[in-house]
């Protein structure tokens, strides 16, 4: 019996083992859980007037599924020499339905009744940009790329994606906010897109 035991232990061991070795390499390869692909990138503020770049720049994610999602471990990059991995030694959840705002200044941004998630350092160039969104496994889950023209650099208001659309990476889909907030820069931060207005 006890030799039986000692078998069943070690068959019992090599599967958990087995099981461990599949989830290290499952997160190696660069795979989107299905959780994580309903990020999706609905609004930026590239170019405030307010506040500088420095303070007044942010970006926000919507969590379109069913789920919360974590976006601890994420990284935001450009497709060129930026990159920020996001990290803050816990939890940083989206729920589900929810907006979430990532700033380069959470404080001066609560300052202007938002909200912030997370602070990231990096920039968003006013005139054209990428802007990247990469899963705790390196998977990329959403990206979108701009450039002005079409995008207006006059600077003051986000540009939001018109939600009703399918794809946020096409520029006519996205908009001007009118939508004051804080002490008079324009967009909705944290909040859903309205659709009424013509991309």
């Amino acid at each position: 019996m006890k030799s039986m035991l000692k078998i069943m232990s070690r068959e019992i061991t090599g599967s958990r083992a087995a099981l461990a070795l599949v989830g290290i390499l499952f997160l190696m390869s660069g795979v989107a859980l299905a959780a994580d692909t309903d990020i999706i990138i609905t609004e930026i503020m590239y170019n405030p007037t307010v506040l500088s770049d420095t303070e007044g720049e942010w970006f926000e994610i919507h969590n379109n599924g069913p789920d919360p999602v974590d976006i601890e471990g994420w990284t935001i990059k450009d497709l060129g020499s930026d990159d920020h991995l996001i990290a803050s030694g816990g939890p940083l959840i989206v729920p589900a339905g929810g907006y979430a705002v990532l700033a380069r200044n959470a404080t001066v941004m609560s300052g202007q009744g938002v909200t912030v998630l997370y602070e990231y350092s990096g920039y968003l160039a006013n005139a054209e940009d990428e802007l990247v969104l990469l899963n705790a496994s390196m998977a990329e889950i959403d990206m979108v790329v701009y450039t002005s023209p079409p995008w207006d650099t006059a600077g003051g208001a986000s540009m939001m994606w018109n939600e009703a659309t399918a794809d946020n990476n096409i520029m006519a889909n996205w908009f001007k906010s009118t939508i004051p907030f804080g002490d008079g820069d324009m967009g909705t931060p944290g909040a859903a897109n309205p659709t009424l207005q013509p991309p």
